[in-house]
């Protein structure tokens, strides 16, 4: 069996050769040809690293391509962040929270959970709500 030469085997590797099926086929049979063809490709990997300018380069392309957001959009959820703290604490002020959970009347009934009685106090006011817009 006649062996690859490593300018024939290069040729393939850089697509060169007009031979592709032929090469494709002899490798396929040919273990001394195949180690050749590794070492081959493992030169011309270790050979074609990567330039010194990549990262910059990249960098410089993703900033083309994905501008920064637009400023305005930042605001908004800021705004959105005091308006729900604003809300929460104007509802703890004038006591919207306080008859959601009283601690002490669970503590008096010495029975159930906390758990359970919270359980209790939001099923109560949903089917209030449920019940107010049934009637509206």
């Amino acid at each position: 069996m006649k062996h690859m030469t490593r300018d024939a085997l290069l040729a393939y590797i850089n697509a060169e050769s007009n031979q592709e099926t032929e090469v494709e086929n002899h490798l396929l049979e040919c273990e001394t040809c195949t180690d050749l063809y590794l070492s081959i490709v493992e030169e011309v990997e270790m050979n074609s690293g990567v330039s010194a300018d990549f990262t910059d380069d990249t960098l410089q392309q993703l900033e083309i391509r994905l501008p920064a957001p637009p400023q305005k959009k930042q605001n908004h959820v800021f705004i959105h962040y005091l308006v729900a703290a604003g809300l929460t604490i104007l509802l703890t002020i004038t006591g919207v929270f306080q008859g959601a959970l009283d601690v002490s009347d669970i503590q008096q009934k010495k029975g159930g959970s906390i758990t359970d009685h919270l359980m209790t106090k939001t099923d109560n006011v949903l089917q209030e709500i449920k019940g107010v817009h049934r009637h509206e």
